[in-house]
């Protein structure tokens, strides 16, 4: 329970490959924050652990929840997989994840098709969930509670029954009233894990993760003129037409009164591994996914400068999703050409059944500082069916071209079937925007990876990707029957360590260009962009500067820009938005923790982080810009036991006020970030 951790890079990172990579040996950046950092720093959500991570930022709306950005990507080009598996579009499926239930977040920078078949351009997030141990029997516990009601609880543990299985639970619940009016949300997560070494070779292990929300139903701050703002938020924004934010505006809830958003999900997983020799392996994955979601707000909050009200509108969305999966591969070490070889082949099948019910009925005007609240009205649906049978084949190999030299290879090949139907609101076939089509991606990656010296590892790699040209793969429709948008990434890095992992380092180059895409200038409509292009460096640094002062450093630069765009924006007017950078894109985002163990030989630990996000923008057309933002946290830790801890906590200690996000969808407003926010917990392991 005590402190900053240096990352070790000889560590097997699963998310990068199936060939039993460590860090070192993958030519890719990959970064990890570990269930013990997670606790250190009072981290609840798997969205507060990966926005602490390199490069990383987020934000949002409810409707696209746990948004992240990476390498100047984001939404369905950032892949957010569990233990692995893809159930579909990040911002179609996503939900809050509680940390407690989570053993550690790993973050593949780039492309990542090859793995793990289209989308994952600037990214792949894999949650991993904590697993069943044959060691003693363990338990451990949180309770904390916050600023705006928030709270977290936790229970779980690991046992053994016998010497054949062992079993794992755990079961947490969060909560929070949010620090806008009437925005509480809460989530309950329950993860169960029996593992049956049924022989010396054969294990069998089965999961079951379950999963209900109720996130927060907060859409964002409306934009108003300055001449509306008589307590505007300086620095926040800034506009060319001249919107501002206002400070009177910043708590208030602009949603109707029986608004709700809902989710619930059961995911049964069957995992067999067999092990009939030193040199091969089988493993199986099947899984069957099972989620209803459910969306009911009044969303868009537009100031109207002639009536000196807001405009907002009505929108509902149902999904209700089934997706069942099997993955098997054969891990093989042998010799080729005299070299150590291992080569992972294997298969990956899924079938989807997805419905989709959405409607948009009239909206209302109301006060900007006294809303009535008012209710939803009738909904009337029209439904959108989606169905999808995806079976793919796929190849890893390492060879040793010498005792330092290793070279890493992969391809994968889908045969993706996709039926896609529209209906109407009164129940008839929309046939001008449904269609069927087959999807056959081909994606792969090269890298070298050399040992200069047993500490010092440089790398190369090309890695290449697919998505949907236009919306994501759940709701592409007749307009965008395009073949998929292809990426590549050029990358060059070096990983480093001491030999007594007192420090590590990282460092990587990259050259990201997405091409033959359309990009949603909203809702409703998308256009064809030439290419999109991100380059950029991150580094890392981890050192233990003595028995008692760890510091953990990262700093990342990106320059994301469309090529070769244009559009018709709500004015009319023709739109050049070449080389404007992509919204919600920072140059530079920087995280330091520092943690101090020990204070004067006492049980009690001390430490904090700042993160620093430059300025962004909030649109296509670069009208409207985020201001940049530095945000300092801090904690204290008594040890009151070795196995029990108490901590007190802060975040955003300045209090500052800042944009988080902008929304194109829903560019009359921005959603901020959380005001200072203080925090106790009590963990215990026994």
């Amino acid at each position: 329970m005590a402190g900053e951790q240096v990352r070790s890079l000889e560590q097997f990172t699963p998310t990068a490959s199936r060939l039993d990579l460590a860090a070192r040996e993958t030519p890719a950046t990959l970064d990890i924050i570990t269930s013990a950092t997670m606790t250190t720093r009072g981290f609840l959500s798997v969205e507060e652990a990966a926005n602490s991570m390199p490069g990383v930022t987020s934000g949002g709306a409810p409707g696209d929840l746990e948004n992240f950005h990476i390498r100047g990507f984001s939404d369905t080009q950032v892949t957010v997989l569990h233990n692995g598996i893809y159930v579909g579009p990040s911002d179609m499926v996503n939900r809050p994840q509680n940390a407690f239930n989570v053993e550690s977040v790993e973050i593949l920078k780039g492309p990542a098709s090859v793995l793990y078949g289209q989308g994952a351009i600037g990214g792949a997030i894999n949650v991993l969930n904590k697993a069943p141990s044959f060691g003693a029997p363990s338990a451990n516990a949180q309770f904390a509670y916050g600023s705006f009601g928030t709270y977290a609880v936790g229970v779980g543990g690991s046992m053994p029954v016998g010497s054949t299985v062992a079993i794992r639970f755990d079961l947490s619940r969060t909560g929070t009233n949010g620090f806008v009016h009437n925005t509480d949300g809460d989530s309950t997560n329950g993860t169960l894990s029996v593992l049956w070494r049924a022989s010396p070779d054969v294990d069998v292990q089965f999961s079951l993760d379950l999963l209900k929300d109720h996130p927060s139903g907060y859409w964002g701050t409306p934009l108003v003129t300055q001449s509306f703002a008589s307590q505007p938020l300086k620095g926040v924004v800034s506009s060319d037409s001249g919107l501002t934010l206002d400070k009177r505006l910043r708590y208030i809830n602009y949603n109707v009164s029986d608004a709700f958003i809902r989710s619930s999900y059961a995911w049964p997983q069957l995992l067999v591994k067999w092990r009939p020799s030193e040199t091969l392996t089988f493993e199986n994955y099947a899984y069957f996914y099972r989620a209803s979601r459910k969306w009911l707000n009044s969303e868009s909050y537009a100031f109207n400068p002639l009536t000196r009200l807001i405009d907002r509108d009505r929108f509902f969305v149902f999904h209700d999703q089934k997706l069942y999966g099997d993955q098997g591969s054969l891990n093989w070490k042998t010799d080729l050409f005299g070299r150590p070889n291992q080569l992972v082949v294997g298969f990956d099948y899924s079938h989807l059944d997805f419905s989709r019910a959405r409607g948009f009925p009239d909206g209302d005007s109301i006060d900007p500082f006294n809303p009535q609240r008012g209710s939803f009205g009738p909904v009337v649906r029209r439904v959108s069916p989606t169905q999808w049978d995806d079976l793919a084949v796929f190849f890893e190999d390492v060879l040793s071209l010498t005792d330092d030299l290793k070279l890493v290879t992969g391809g994968r090949y889908d045969a993706l079937d996709l039926d896609r139907k529209n209906f109407n609101a009164n129940g008839s076939f929309n046939a001008g925007s449904s269609f069927s089509r087959t999807y056959h991606p081909f994606t792969y990656r090269l890298g070298l990876v050399y040992n200069l010296t047993p500490s010092i590892t440089p790398y190369l790699s090309f890695t290449t990707g697919q998505d949907p040209v236009g919306s994501n793969i759940f709701v592409v429709n007749a307009g965008e029957n395009f073949s998929l948008g292809k990426s590549r990434q050029y990358e060059a890095g070096v990983k480093a360590s001491l030999p007594n992992n007192r420090a590590s380092a990282t460092l990587a180059i990259f050259d990201i260009r997405r091409k033959n895409i359309l990009q949603a200038i909203s809702p409703d409509v998308a256009v064809p962009i030439g290419s999109e292009s991100s380059r950029g460096f991150e580094a890392t640094g981890d050192v233990k500067l003595s028995d008692h002062l760890t510091i953990n450093a990262n700093l990342a630069y990106t320059d994301a820009k469309y090529r070769d765009f244009s559009f018709i924006d709500a004015s009319g007017a023709l739109v050049d938005a070449s080389g404007n950078r992509i919204p919600n894109a920072p140059k530079w985002v920087g995280n330091l923790w520092a943690s101090y163990a020990n204070v004067f030989d006492l049980p009690v630990d001390v430490g904090g982080g700042l993160k620093h996000v430059s300025a962004r923008t909030g649109n296509d057309a670069n009208t409207l810009r985020l201001s940049g933002y530095t945000v300092a946290n801090a904690y204290v830790t008594w040890r009151i036991r070795p196995n029990l801890a108490l901590s007190a906590r802060a975040e955003n200690l300045t209090d500052e006020v800042f944009a988080q996000a902008a929304d194109i969808f829903y560019p009359s407003e921005v959603l901020l970030g959380r005001p200072r926010f203080y925090q106790v917990d009590l963990t215990a392991r026994f």
